[in-house]
């Protein structure tokens, strides 16, 4: 068995300094983390705003919402009563009008009608009031 350590890249350093090469290896990790979660930071920012400007949104049509709803409510029952009134109404008409055929008025035919006072009592009589 041969073994043979391999050759080294023509792009590496002839004499990588092991120290130095760990420094540099934790300064770049540490820079990713840096930008990683300046980027991160920016994005959560980003979400938020866009969060409170959807929260707003949603509360102002929330409100129409509510507000709609009041006037609907107002409407329908304004109908309702005015329906119910109607309804009230005709009711009553109905329950007369079955009175009243049920108990034909039995009125003599030669019913006179009736005068006022004032017509009945006749012309005025005046004592003289020569002087």
């Amino acid at each position: 068995m041969n073994i043979q350590t391999p050759q080294p890249s023509a792009y590496a350093p002839t004499k990588a300094d092991p120290v130095r090469l760990a420094n540099a290896t934790i300064q770049a990790v540490d820079r990713i983390g840096a930008a990683t979660s300046e980027e991160i930071e920016k994005t959560a920012d980003e979400i938020m705003r866009g969060a409170t400007e959807i929260a707003e949104k949603l509360r102002e049509l929330a409100s129409a919402i509510r507000e709609h709803s009041r006037i609907a409510n107002e409407h329908v029952t304004g109908f309702c009563d005015k329906a119910t009134s109607v309804l009230e109404g005709v009711r009553g008409l109905q329950q007369k009008l079955e009175v009243n055929a049920r108990e034909p008025e039995a009125a003599p035919e030669d019913e006179v009608l009736t005068l006022p006072a004032l017509i009945r009592k006749g012309p005025a009589k005046y004592e003289d009031l020569d002087p």
